[in-house]
Formats: structure tokens, C-alpha cells, sequence
């Protein structure tokens, strides 16, 4: 297997992967081989469909998994218990303090919707990107990256 081509479409798949955090369920993107070069597709429905064929072959599809607003939600109360956070945080905690501060209320009377609302967007990119690299390679559980490269070493092995 030709480990270059390996890798080229393990970051089109990571791509992907990423992209499809933010589709609903039942959309999808595919990466593909076309003549022996890379491909990704644009956002796919569940009725539609690429042909496939010797030219053309699928190596990974990653279904949307809009989950990033929970998982968000629960870095939040992660970052409440942490006893030694880190910058992204404490930025967190500052955020929730200036709610409290401002509505002259509790941290604790502070939803996590609500320091979510009020996150800037730095912020709110910073979480995203730490949630989907830990998806992506997590060494804890079975990870995207594991389950991409699955699909891509079964997809080349016939190449």
C-alpha cells in the first residue's frame, strides 16, 4: 500500500470529519480516490449518491454528528470543577464571573447555556478544536482516526 496516498487521504478524511461535526444526521461527506487522486465531496443528502467505480473509489464517509453544542455545554461545567485549569478555562471562568457579576447573582445561578451564549467566538473555535482533535485521536476509547483508517486501509488494500 502506498503509504504516501495513505496519508493524503487520512487528512482529506480528518477534514471531513471535522466539516461534519457541524452537518445535521442525515448528511454525509465522502472522500474518494478519482484517477488516484484525492477527492472530497461537497455535503451529501441520504438519497444522494456518487457512482462508484474502478476510477473512482470510496475510502472514507463520515456522517454528520451535530454534537459539538452538548459537548460544549459540558467543557463548561468541566471548567467550573477544574481545581488547576488551563487558559481556555479560566477564560471560561472569567466569562461565567463577569455574568455574575454582572446580573449581581452566583456563579452556581449561572446556566452553562448561558455562559455558552456569551462566549466570544475565539473562545467558542478553542473548544470546538480541542472537542474534535480529542474525537479525532483520543487515546482513551476507539477513536475517529481508528475508525478512518479502517475504512481507508480496507478501501486501498485492493488497489
Amino acid at each position: 500500500m502506498n503509504e504516501n496516498l495513505r496519508s493524503e487521504v487520512l487528512k482529506h478524511a480528518r477534514a471531513a470529519f471535522e466539516r461534519a461535526c457541524t452537518l445535521r444526521e442525515n448528511e454525509r461527506i465522502e472522500v474518494y480516490l478519482y484517477d488516484g487522486e484525492v477527492k472530497t465531496s461537497d455535503v451529501l443528502g441520504e438519497e444522494e449518491k456518487i457512482v462508484y467505480s474502478p476510477n473512482r473509489v470510496l475510502c472514507y464517509q463520515v456522517w454528520g454528528h451535530d454534537y459539538l453544542e452538548e459537548e460544549i455545554r459540558a467543557w463548561i461545567d468541566q471548567a467550573r470543577t477544574e481545581i488547576s485549569p488551563k487558559p481556555l478555562e479560566e477564560s471560561i471562568i472569567e466569562t461565567l464571573n463577569k455574568l455574575a457579576l454582572t446580573k449581581g447573582i452566583s456563579k452556581e445561578e449561572i446556566s452553562s447555556y448561558e455562559v455558552f451564549a456569551n462566549l466570544r467566538m475565539d473562545q467558542l473555535e478553542q473548544i470546538e478544536h480541542a472537542i474534535i482533535d480529542y474525537w479525532w485521536d483520543n487515546k482513551e476509547v476507539e477513536n475517529a482516526k481508528s475508525l478512518a483508517l479502517e475504512q481507508i486501509n480496507e478501501a486501498l488494500q485492493g488497489l
